[in-house]
């Protein structure tokens, strides 16, 4: 998929389109024939193909033609799925958009920073190898291979674009996995996580679900690992009688991150089961992930101030 199929914006379009198209009467496969005339340029062509699949093979199960598109992130599948069980897939739909939505500027500002400092990065790169062929080449040569460094540092970054936007809009992708070790980010991701966990439990109870098995079908829509794990945690301890509040506080999930919204603060105590509490979490996590774009980018100046001090020794050196 090309980088335009991973922009939050396109893919809050797609989710947005497939809700609607199911709030006003569409049905699987129709569904996604009649979203592929309206959503970005990048899906039309997979949804059509995944609608005639459908269509193709109508006793395949509707998830296995889900899973074997090219159009759905396994993370998003996840959550489809939990749509389907609870029969909630119209507003699975809507929160799968408003996820994007919540970091679609944060991805542009990332992106922004990210580029212009990476065109720096590659400006250096060619200067750095300038100073260092001029005594090895010929004058015209440095020069040139000097430039050819810059421009392959670009196009490098113009290919990994892509998987460099997937990583980023995947919750569970190994990236956040290995960021997850740093505590501005683990606090983020446990943010997010609280926040969508929440409200696919109302949708459980919503939907009639008793509240063991909204627990239980609600953990199993987790995107990480870990975070799956403890969620399953509370439904167990729920079950075997133990209180909510205390289950959620036995689990640890709430220590593993801050609350940064309105008057609260992470000194506060937060109850997870209080009212409103949801808008909170939406809040803290909007006001972290902003901290996290602010800080990421930075990542590549260290690297960019030891290759400039580099290029300094070899030109000293050299003169």
């Amino acid at each position: 998929m090309l980088s335009s199929g991973y922009l939050p914006s396109n893919r809050a379009v797609l989710f947005a389109n497939l809700g609607q198209a199911l709030n006003t009467g569409e049905r699987f496969p129709e569904l996604f024939e009649t979203s592929s005339d309206i959503s970005p340029a990048c899906y039309r062509a997979s949804l059509r193909a995944l609608a005639t699949r459908i269509r193709e093979r109508p006793e395949q199960p509707l998830l296995e033609h889900i899973k074997q598109s090219s159009v759905f992130l396994p993370w998003e599948i996840r959550y489809i799925q939990f749509g389907l069980a609870t029969l909630k897939i119209a507003e699975v739909f809507a929160r799968l958009c408003d996820y994007y939505v919540l970091i679609g500027k944060d991805t542009n500002r990332l992106m922004i920073y990210s580029v212009c400092l990476w065109v720096v990065m590659s400006g250096v790169l060619g200067l750095f190898l300038f100073q260092l062929l001029q005594h090895i080449v010929s004058g015209p040569g440095a020069v040139l291979l000097s430039i050819l460094g810059f421009l392959s540092m670009l196009v490098g970054l113009w290919l990994a674009m892509p998987q460099m936007l997937r990583i980023w809009i995947e919750p569970d992708s190994k990236f956040w996995l290995l960021a997850a070790r740093l505590p501005l980010i683990r606090s983020m991701m446990v943010a997010r996580s609280v926040y969508q966990y929440l409200l696919n439990l109302g949708l459980c109870i919503q939907g009639g679900f008793d509240f063991d098995r909204s627990l239980k079908v609600t953990a199993k829509s987790e995107a990480i690992p870990w975070l799956r794990h403890r969620y399953q945690t509370v439904a167990v301890d729920v079950a075997a009688g133990t209180q909510i509040s205390k289950a959620f506080m036995d689990s640890g999930i709430l220590s593993e991150t801050r609350i940064y919204a309105g008057q609260l603060n992470s000194n506060q105590a937060i109850a997870i089961w209080e009212p409103g509490i949801i808008d909170v979490v939406r809040e803290s996590y909007a006001l972290q992930l902003k901290r996290v774009v602010y800080w990421l980018p930075l990542t590549l100046v260290l690297p960019m101030f030891l290759l400039g001090l580099l290029m300094l020794y070899i030109g000293h050196a050299g003169a």
